[in-house]
Parts: structure tokens; sequence; C-alpha cells
């Protein structure tokens, strides 16, 4: 069974670390023992502590910042619940203007458990005000605040089996049910007189509720529930239902994933989902965007395995998310495309939260340091650790390779002549030809010609090199004691299958190498394993550099100066990164399919029929690299182009330091997340179930791209 580490070592190791910042990683002792979820009420983060049946409430109002104390202020407030909760969920309620607020209760539950604990969220209470025992298995849960004065909270859930008591609106056989539970207020609070539970939608056989949520509810008007649902035939839907009874559903769908092409809307499939949320409104007043507009998932990769089957996806319910005639459709991006899949760099999503108004460090391309407020924050922990922030609002990632007056960098590439010795040579010109069929061309590219999409360019470095030693033929021993050893030199098999007819041995001793190259003429494969090289005997300089040079014990082969003089290699000049020969004008395709990772500014793909037509086709796209120059006699053996592809593209992804000199090392796996503003602080609380603790994170000061220790508290 999972433990806590000890209290003691815990303030021991925050002690060490407290003289670099009064924010850096310190902790706090609560005797947590099984952290799986967390959820924010009234500036509380309530948390379940599994092992011990029962809520842990951290106080985000006080200073310092630590868990609300028992009666007895020497132990941390317990709120007993039902055995090992390991899900929580909250009423979810909005003003007037759209913003979150608190409702009066949270909710915890266990898996495979039978029974709902209700917690009174209000500080001044936090106690269980009744244990609602349902007779079969919880899957999921979902509520909302009162919607209006007197109006009661409303409790969802949704049931493995159906009860008795839904065999009138669904029958007698079949899947599970979703129920509904009204609940008053915990000041008029009486469980002699609470209402009985009402089915409201009825679930298809085998049919499994992973998540849902209700859309934000109003007076007058009936509720909508988003559902996500896993059936055990390996399916997975989301679906929304008007929660009368009636049991109608509307299917989210999106366009049927398929790579390397523009997503249409002829051609629908079902969403597969296994975490669903939405958001409070945000943005300007003048285009506010309503609350619940947008849902975003977390796809199931159990039942969906393609690539675009990882990730978080938003879906689109119209500026009236509740208006019955509000047809959901995939979400489309700042730029006016189908929304990308916001894919973790590794791993899987375990957790995703979306909170208006948070702000963020970023960082200029000359490494100036900024804060910038985001009108909706995404925030999504990943099973390899890392947790990734996206601009909800923007429905796309970040791009943190900006330009400190113009933005967001275009994708680029850089072309550079280099000499053998890697000096670069001072009359640089024009030669590399960089292709993206269908983009349009772009002038900025210095030294090459170049045709490139933003937000498609991998990243790489290629080297093509000029009459270059070829991949493990460098340096070579020769055995002088064979017959014609003079005049035949023989190396492995593996080793000669880049050499070809026309090629230059090059003879050496350890003074330096023979002035004069001697020419293969043709390859004899011996049998064994060993290829032997041939010269030709009528070739000048060949018989020069027999007649000199016969007695050097060592040898290279370098490529000829006619067919195929280039070699190339992605990356440094190694055998295991050599790709192949190219002769000039010859084109290497680094990739026959590339996708769409990033829409950037200024992205059309001509849907607006206002717009005019686009000047290039986004997809599919592929991208070549070609020598282009004509005159090779401007470049000297072993002088080489060196070609960066730059996407200039960089993720909003930050990790967690877990070195042995770390405090923070059982801080591998994070969870569930919750985020809110404290005092003008924007601060993220992220579960750790490997822990058993609960991370708070710094957002306007962690360092993007890196495993961070300052700015990082940890709770347990």
């Amino acid at each position: 069974m999972k433990r806590g580490i000890p209290a003691a070592l815990l303030l021991s190791a925050a002690s060490l670390t407290g003289a670099c910042s009064d924010t850096t990683s310190t902790a706090g002792a609560a005797g947590l023992t099984g952290t799986y979820d967390v959820v924010l009420s009234n500036q509380l983060v309530f948390v379940t502590s599994q092992d011990r049946d029962e809520l842990r409430v951290l106080d985000l109002t006080r200073s310092p910042r630590e868990f609300i104390p028992a009666p007895n202020p020497l132990e941390p407030l317990s709120i007993p619940v039902v055995a090992r909760p390991d899900a929580l969920t909250r009423d979810v309620g909005y003003d007037a203007e759209g913003n979150d607020v608190s409702g009066p209760y949270i909710y915890a539950r266990s898996s495979g458990g039978r029974s709902i604990s209700v917690v009174a969220a209000d500080r001044a209470r936090l106690n269980e005000v009744t244990r609602l025992s349902t007779g079969q298995l919880i899957t999921a849960f979902a509520a909302h605040a009162p919607v209006a004065e007197g109006q009661p909270s409303v409790l969802y859930y949704a049931l493995q089996t159906r009860p008795e008591a839904a065999e009138a609106l669904c029958g007698p056989f079949g899947g599970g049910v979703v129920m509904r539970q009204d609940l008053p207020a915990p000041d008029a609070f009486d469980a002699a007189t609470l209402p009985a539970a009402l089915p409201v939608f009825c679930l298809q056989p085998a049919d499994t509720v992973l998540s849902m949520i209700t859309l934000p509810a109003r007076a007058g008007v009936t509720d909508s529930l988003v559902i996500a649902i896993r059936n055990v035939t390996g399916t997975s839907r989301l679906v929304r239902a008007v929660a009368d009874g009636a049991s109608v559903e509307v299917a989210y769908k999106r366009p049927r994933p398929a790579p390397y092409t523009v997503p249409t809307y002829t051609d629908l499939v079902d969403i597969p989902a296994r975490l669903v949320t939405t958001h409070p409104a945000y943005g300007p007043t003048t285009a506010r965007v309503s609350q619940g507009r947008y849902v975003y998932v977390v796809l199931d990769e159990l039942t969906c395995v393609s690539a675009d089957c990882e990730g978080v996806i938003a879906l689109d319910n119209g500026p009236d998310p509740l208006a019955p005639s509000a047809t959901p459709v995939l979400a489309r991006d700042v730029t006016g495309a189908p929304m990308l899949t916001l894919r973790p760099p590794a791993g899987l999503p375990t957790g995703l939260t979306l909170r208006a108004g948070l702000e963020v460090r970023e960082f200029l391309s000359d490494n100036i340091a900024y804060t910038s407020p985001i009108p909706l924050l995404g925030i999504v922990p990943s099973s390899n650790g890392q947790v990734t922030l996206f601009r909800a609002d923007e429905r796309r990632a970040f791009n943190l390779d900006r330009d400190p007056t113009t933005g967001p960098l275009h994708a680029s590439v850089s072309v550079e002549l280099r000499d053998g010795t890697e000096n670069i040579r001072t009359d640089q010109f024009q030669s590399i030809r960089v292709e993206q069929p269908g983009c349009p061309q772009r002038t900025d590219v210095a030294n090459a010609t170049a045709f490139l999409c933003d937000g498609t360019l991998p990243s790489g470095t290629y080297r093509f090199v000029f009459r270059g030693i070829l991949p493990g033929l460098i340096d070579l021993t020769r055995d002088l004691t064979v017959e014609d050893a003079p005049f035949l030199v023989e190396t492995s098999l593996a080793a000669a299958r880049a050499v070809i007819p026309g090629d230059s041995i090059v003879l050496a001793n350890n003074v330096g190498a023979c002035a004069q190259t001697v020419r293969v003429l043709r390859l004899e494969d011996l049998g064994d394993g060993r290829t032997r090289l041939y010269p030709d005997l009528g070739d000048a300089d060949t018989l020069g550099a027999l007649e000199t040079c016969a007695t050097y014990p060592n040898y290279s082969v370098r490529a000829g100066p006619t067919a195929k003089p280039f070699v190339l290699y992605s990356g440094l000049e190694s055998s295991d990164s050599y790709v192949q020969r190219l002769d000039v004008g010859e084109a290497y395709t680094v990739s026959n399919f590339l996708d769409y990772y990033y829409h950037a500014d200024g992205f059309d793909l001509g849907l607006d029929p206002a717009k005019p037509t686009p000047t290039f086709a986004p997809a599919p796209l592929s991208l070549t690299l070609t020598a282009t120059f004509g005159d090779a006699s401007r470049l000297n053996a072993g002088d080489r182009y060196v070609v960066t592809l730059l996407p200039r593209f960089r993720r909003y992804i930050f990790g967690v330091d877990i070195s042995s000199s770390s405090n923070l090392t059982a801080y591998r796996l994070p969870g569930s997340v919750v985020a809110t503003d404290v005092d003008g602080s924007s601060l993220a609380y992220i579960a750790y179930p490997s822990a058993d603790g609960v991370l708070q994170v710094a957002l306007e000061n962690i360092t993007d791209n890196a495993d961070n220790l300052q700015y990082l508290r940890a709770f347990q």
C-alpha cells in the first residue's frame, strides 16, 4: 500500500531549498495517502486521501498557504467520506457575466463504489452533509449550482446497471442510466425529505459513461449534459442529452481523421472521448465568448488507435450552447481552419482544466521574459511527467518562438557553405532548393530557394558534402604484403556499398595524403564479406599515385567528381547518420507525408467564400532538398553545404526536477489539475498519485521547456 513521505523528512528538505526563493519547492505536511483527484471550490482545494477514506482541504487564502487545521490545530482537518475516494466533482456555477462561481457542494466517490458523499464546500461547514446510496456501480458524475435563489443543486450520476426506478423509462433490460438528484442548500438540508433520484437518460447495452459535464444551467431551461461513452465492443462516442427523461441524444462528430488531408465535414465520425470539460465566459466585452460554447475533450486512445486519437480537441456548440437548434461541430481555431488535435510531446493526457484570465511567463527570441494574460488557458498534465499549456481561447498550441516586434517567427532554412575544416567560406552562393510542393516561395531564406508552409517544417540538419569521404571508408589500413597490394584495396562489403566506379581512393601515410588519387574502375564482391576495389590503370592521376605513393599504408575513399558527387548526412558526418549519395540536381525527399502541427497566423484554407482562393494547397505536403547549382568547379573536395531546417515552433511545456538533489523525486506521474488566481498570482494545483501529494505551480514564474525546481511547492 502506498504511504506518504514522513512529514519530518519533508520539512527538513524544505529548509535546504528555502534560501533559493520564497517560492522554491517546499512541503506542507498533511499526511495525504492516495492523492488521486483535486477539485477547486471557494478558493479551497479539496484533495482525496484515499487510504484514509477522507478529504483534506488546502486553503488558498491563508498566508502561508496550508491545509485547514482540525479543531485540534496540530492536525489538519479531515472530512470522512466514502471508502477509498478517488474521484471528485463540484457544483459548477456561473454569474450573470458568465464568470465561474462556486456552488454549495463538492462530491466524492470511489471506483467500483455505489455511494456518493455530498460535502458542504463552505469553509464554515466543510463536512459530509449526506451519503447517497445508489445500490448500483457509479462510473461518472457531474453537478451544477442552483440556477436561482431557493433552487437546489443538481447532481447527475451514471450507473452501470439500471435500478428498478429506471425501468419505467428505460425498460427492465439493457444498459445503465444517468440519474438526477436534487439537493437543497446545506442550511435547509433534511435527509428524511430528500427527493428521490430520477432517471433522465438511458444508456445502450454494454455502455459505460467515462465522463460527463452539465452545460451552463439557467432558470427555465432544461439541463443539457455532455456524456463521454465507451462500449465493450471497442467503440466510443460523445453525445449531448437533454436531461428531461426523453433519452434523446445528439452525437458530437468530427471529420474522419485522415492523415495529411484537409478536414471536411462530408464524412463525419463519432468522437472517442474519455474526459470532457467546458469553460466560463472569456474575452473582451465586445467579443465575449459565452460560457460553455466550447466543449473540450481528451480523446480515448483505447478505442481509437491512430495518432489523431491522442490529445485534446474542442467542439463548438454555437454562440448559445443551450439553444435547441445548436448543432455541435469540430471547433475552428483562431485562423478559421478546423482545429488540430493538441497532442502532448510525449505520453498520454492524465488531466485537463481550463481557466480564464491567468498569466504565464513567456520568453522572446532574445531571451527577455515577459508575463502575458491569457483569455482562456488550457493545462494538460501527461503520463511522461510533463505539463503542456495551450491557448484554449485560440484552440491551438502556444508558439513561444517569437520575434519581439513581429510575433511568431516564420519557418525558415539556414544554408551555410563551409570548407572541409568546417570554416565558413566567404564566397557564399545560392545552391540549395528547399521545397514543399504547393507552398508559397519564401524570399526570406538566405542562400537557398525555399518554398515553405509554416507549421509543417520538421527540425533537422543536413550536410551535402561535395566529394566527401564515404561512410566507413576513412583512414583504413592496406595489407602491403598481399600480391598486387599497390594496385588493389579490399574492404568490408557493407562499407563498400556506397562506392561507385569513378570514386577516388586517397592513399596516405603518417605525413599526409598523396597528391594524386586512384580512380576506382570497378568493384568485385569476394564472397566472404569483403569487396575489392580495382584501380583505373588508364587514368593518368591513378598511374601517378600508384607510382609515387605505392607504399602508403592507409587509404580513404572519396566520392568522385562526376557521378553522385554529394554525400548526404542527416546530422553529423558518421556512418550512422549517412543517408545517400546525390547527383547535382537530384532531390532528396525528407518526408513524403508532412502534416500540420500548428496553424500559424494568416493560415487560410480558402474556406471563407468572401476571401480569394488561397495561393497554396495545404495538403498533402512533402519536403525535398536539392543541390541546384551547375558549376561544380566552384567547390573543392570536402566542401559542404550545412542545411538547417528551423520550424520556428516551440510548445509551452515544462517538467519537474525529479533529480536526487531535489525533494521532488516522487513527483513523476501527474494526474488531475485545477488552476486559479490567488491575490494576483496564477497558480495551478496538480495531483500526483506517485507522490501522495499536490504540487503548486506558479505559472507566471515557471520556465518553459525545462525541468523546474523553483516556484513549485509540494503539499503532502
